[in-house]
């Protein structure tokens, strides 16, 4: 299979897109609540794991980055 010059561009160009987003998403900082709603979890589940230790917090705010690493473990215990 050959790919052509133009969606070889297209494919990059959405990589790019994506790997944009991605760096993007790590650095955003989420208030508590719009943490839950990512996670799927309650707020008191939320505080819950914070006090564990199992979630990292910044300045009472979580990183995007943080979600996404607490979201990898998660899927990797499952």
């Amino acid at each position: 299979m050959q790919i052509e010059q133009h969606e070889l561009k297209q494919l990059l160009s959405e990589a790019a897109r994506q790997g944009a987003m991605l760096a993007i998403e790590g650095m955003v900082c989420y208030h508590l609540s719009d943490a839950c709603e990512r996670l799927g979890i309650s707020y008191n589940t939320l505080k819950r794991r914070i006090s564990e230790g199992k979630i990292k917090t910044v300045d009472g705010r979580i990183t995007g980055a943080e979600l996404l690493r607490y979201l990898s473990q998660q899927s990797g215990e499952a």
